[in-house]
């Protein structure tokens, strides 16, 4: 990391890229992204890879990774239904297998937003006792695949607040994993209630982050698991309802950090008291 002059140019700004990264790029044309302040800059390329073993698992790491496209040697039946939960498409070329992966969503904060409200779907539906087991599975395979495409949005177009859509993409798949683990134990019904209002207030949470209303929030979550615990008859109940309510409370520390991280102040570097991480600046004279 370093410093580099910006350049106003004719109404137009113009940065100089490091020559040693820009030499690199397979393409004269560059795919530009931002967030808030922040600009990131990498190649317009196809992405593409090989693997000598045609496994399922590889297929969906393809997809995690940001690959467009992934060649194998062979494609099983497990290896088409992975690649159907990923929204990819296997083509026969020649002797080898390629998996096509296709971008359904493009914005990190609304595929968070899908996971937590899969997940307070399936809770409210478990409370009214009009949720399946056909209901709890697809909620479990759709967070699965969401998470993957968090992590797949966040390699493609890394941001600042990737490190926060991760945590939450994590928490919230384990949340559902949890839920599930807690239908198998049928508990009883006034327990998918309580869990129902801890989603619904963190939805609201997640609407609309102001950092009163996150504390508040993290100052019942004991309450809530006791809660939890009196009304569950079984040690493995306990676990799942447990384990749901911590996975809550890690998102709402991630929104915290989160409404902190929007109300930061920012000041031109030579103003900055603190010296210590200060990035060297480029010997290119702009």
């Amino acid at each position: 990391m370093e410093v580099r002059k910006l350049v106003r140019l004719r109404g137009s700004y113009l940065v100089y890229l490091p020559k040693r990264v820009a030499s690199s790029f397979v393409s004269e044309e560059v795919v530009v992204f931002w967030e808030g302040d922040f600009v990131g800059v990498s190649p317009a390329a196809l992405r593409g890879s090989t693997a000598d073993v045609g496994l399922p698992q590889v297929v969906v790491a393809g997809y995690a990774v940001g690959l467009d496209e992934l060649e194998l040697a062979a494609a099983g039946e497990a290896v088409v239904e992975a690649a159907g939960k990923v929204g990819a498409v296997v083509e026969k070329v020649g002797d080898v297998y390629r998996i096509r992966y296709v971008d359904r969503f493009m914005d990190k904060e609304e595929v968070v937003g899908r996971m937590l409200s899969a997940l307070t779907y399936l809770l409210e539906g478990l409370a009214k006792g009009t949720a399946t087991r056909a209901t709890v599975q697809a909620a479990d395979d759709e967070s699965d695949v969401l998470r993957l495409t968090v992590n797949r949005l966040c390699t493609k177009t890394p941001t600042p607040k990737c490190t926060f859509y991760i945590q939450l993409a994590r928490f919230y798949e384990r949340a559902v994993d949890h839920v599930r683990e807690l239908y198998a134990e049928r508990p009883p019904q006034g327990l998918w209630a309580l869990l129902w209002e801890a989603a619904k207030e963190l939805h609201t949470i997640h609407q609309n982050r102001q950092t009163a209303a996150i504390a508040q929030y993290l100052s019942t979550m004991a309450s809530r698991r006791f809660a939890a615990m009196q009304q569950t008859s079984q040690e493995h109940q306990s676990i799942h309802a447990v384990r749901t309510l911590d996975y809550l409370e890690n998102a709402a520390e991630v929104y915290l950090d989160m409404a902190i991280y929007a109300t930061q102040n920012k000041s031109p570097l030579q103003d900055s008291i603190h010296t210590t991480s200060t990035p060297r600046r480029s010997r290119r004279k702009t």
